[in-house]
């Protein structure tokens, strides 16, 4: 038929040498698949790890809470903010920001005054006012978005000066009215710091306060033996002289100044006491 005896011997030959090819080709593909160091049967069956990466980060962002900064409460930029608890309302009161809790505060003081809080510090959302809850140059602090507070201010301030038996009531930075007082004898020195008004009282007190009582947030640490009035410092009335270490611990002063105190100082306004 025309096909030379040797046709079978080189078709063999040839079949051989395509097989040789092809085995050579598939060792070469497997080398290429693990010149990485990856097993490619086990890299197809994982997923990618940049979409591994995608999908838990965006787990993350559907979980984690939302971190937004706390609205600033804005208080007066004129004069001292004070805060007034409103009628039947409680505010709690603690010894720092989010700290332990110290009293809760009611509309009306121990004296049945409005609670009005004079504002010393801030912290955030948080105001420190002088209290007599605590001792003398400590705050209590209280939350300024609680909603049993209402803010405002008060224009005056009162300075008394113990080395020199004054005391100054201003009116921003005016000088309103000077007068004489009273102070502390040396067992009982009447306490510096930074006070505030909380409740102002005029009659029905014992003869020996005088006619008129104007409470301080201020305690007196160094009570003489047997006292039993109690250890709130207030300004008031007195039969003694004034120009005197002679108190308790108490400012004394006359009664007509203590009338126009009480007349035109509102409760929350600043009292530093001073040497």
């Amino acid at each position: 038929m025309g096909v030379s005896r040797r046709s079978p011997e080189l078709f063999l030959t040839i079949l051989a040498f395509a097989a040789g090819v092809a085995l050579l080709l598939i060792a070469l593909g497997v080398a290429d698949g693990r010149a990485g160091g990856v097993d490619l049967a086990q890299a197809a069956d994982s997923p990618s790890p940049t979409v591994v990466s995608q999908a838990a980060e965006a787990a993350e962002l559907r979980t984690a809470p939302a971190s937004r900064p706390e609205p600033e409460i804005a208080l007066p930029h004129d004069g001292t903010p004070i805060l007034t608890v409103r009628d039947g309302a409680e505010v709690t009161m603690r010894d720092a920001p989010d700290g332990k809790a110290v009293t809760t505060l009611t509309d009306t003081t121990e004296f049945d005054s409005p609670t009005v809080l004079s504002v010393a510090e801030r912290r955030g959302n948080w105001a420190g006012v002088p209290t007599a809850e605590l001792p003398n140059g400590e705050l209590g602090w209280v939350k300024l978005d609680d909603d049993g507070l209402k803010i405002d201010s008060v224009g005056q301030s009162i300075v008394l000066d113990l080395s020199s038996t004054t005391a100054r009531l201003y009116r921003g930075d005016d000088l309103e009215r000077k007068w004489e007082i009273g102070i502390g004898a040396p067992a009982t020195p009447t306490p510096t710091g930074r006070f505030s008004i909380t409740d102002e009282i005029e009659g029905g007190l014992n003869p020996t306060y005088g006619c008129c009582a104007i409470a301080l947030s201020a305690v007196q640490p160094n009570l003489p033996p047997g006292w039993t009035g109690g250890d709130r410092i207030a300004i008031h009335g007195t039969s003694l002289p004034l120009g005197e270490a002679n108190s308790t611990g108490c400012p004394h002063s006359s009664e007509d100044d203590l009338h126009a105190i009480i007349d035109g100082v509102p409760l929350g306004t600043p009292v530093t006491i001073k040497n």
